[in-house]
């Protein structure tokens, strides 16, 4: 259940930056219409949010085994780093997306919508 949440503070985190960064592009501004904004967002962040989700999975895994096996300073470290996914990870990666993939993602976004 916390890799779903991550999931969602992952997209929270994400799709602001991206916005940013795509508002200006003629793929943005040319889009389908029927094709919500929020659905390409998500599309172009999809890489970055599974990212996270995987991170917060083995972040669980990690306590889980810590706790069982009585190392409580590991515990604590794995929830630290728990929050690393979405809070450091999604913005950098999503800085790092290649702009000149935005197109395809509009086209597979809209073909998704029919």
């Amino acid at each position: 259940m916390a890799a779903i949440w991550f999931g969602g503070l992952a997209q929270l985190i994400g799709m602001p930056i991206a916005w940013l960064r795509l508002r200006k592009t003629d793929s943005w501004r040319g889009r389908p219409g029927g094709v919500r904004r929020i659905d390409l967002l998500a599309g172009f962040i999809q890489e970055a949010v599974d990212l996270a989700i995987v991170w917060t999975f083995l972040g669980v895994l990690v306590i889980l085994a810590s706790t069982v096996l009585g190392w409580s300073g590991v515990a604590l470290g794995a929830a630290v780093l728990l929050f690393a996914g979405p809070l450091l990870f999604v913005p950098w990666i999503v800085l790092r997306l290649d702009l000149e993939r935005f197109p395809e993602v509009v086209e597979q976004v809209r073909l998704r919508g029919r």
